[in-house]
């Protein structure tokens, strides 16, 4: 047993922790979408730990401890104390590498956490779990057409996650291979594609100008 694990947490993973304090800025940020979409403390700081590689636990703390005030406060309807968003914050790191996940060492900058083979299958199964096209602020008029010809002798199983995916991504079918959104999916559709081995059948075009009754219908569904 590691000699940093002496209680549930990890007593040295909680001393790490405890090093970030309010003011200090993470060297890793998240969005505050990114972390509404992991839900739990453990998703953040895998994704932290998943972007740099390599990073000391007092440096990526601060992030992890800044959203669970949000995660455990709207549960619990009440914002956590700093002690407890601590507390909170050590569980998750010590969970990740328990159950490998990340691997944590003594280094000269303190405790480190390493991304594991197996974290970083972890990580794209929530990329995949979690995955939206941001939404600008303004929506610049144009549209984007997903072509998605997936021979389904060979390719069926791929075929079918890929479309209920960007069905449940919110794109609005036009037929069963023609997909249309508003914003940018280039890199979520990239992402989509290498994970499924199909990115030879799918191709991304962005439209200009649409037939004003089925843009008027689109902006409907769109809510634009």
């Amino acid at each position: 047993m590691s000699s940093y694990r002496k209680n549930k947490a990890g007593s040295g993973i909680f001393q790490a922790v405890s090093q970030a304090t309010n003011d200090q800025k993470p060297l890793i940020e998240l969005t505050a979408e990114q972390k509404e979409r992991l839900q739990t403390a453990a998703g953040v700081a895998l994704a932290i730990v998943a972007t740099a590689g390599v990073i000391a636990i007092a440096a990526a703390a601060p992030n992890v401890i800044g959203a669970v005030g949000t995660i455990y406060g709207s549960a619990k309807g009440r914002k956590p104390s700093f002690r407890e968003k601590q507390e909170k914050t050590a569980q998750a790191f010590y969970y990740l590498k328990r159950y490998g996940f990340i691997d944590i060492r003594m280094e000269q900058q303190g405790l480190v956490a390493r991304l594991t083979n197996k974290g970083r299958e972890k990580i794209e199964k929530l990329n995949l779990a979690t995955l939206r096209v941001g939404k600008p602020k303004k929506w610049d008029g144009n549209w984007w057409l997903i072509a998605a010809d997936i021979p389904t002798k060979d390719y069926r199983w791929a075929a079918d996650l890929f479309r209920n995916k960007i069905k449940t991504m919110g794109f609005y079918p036009l037929q069963r291979t023609l997909w249309l959104y508003p914003y940018n999916p280039v890199r979520e559709i990239e992402f989509l594609v290498e994970h499924f081995g199909i990115g030879q059948f799918v191709t991304a075009m962005q439209v200009r100008r649409l037939d004003s009754d089925d843009e008027a219908k689109l902006k409907e569904f769109f809510g634009l």
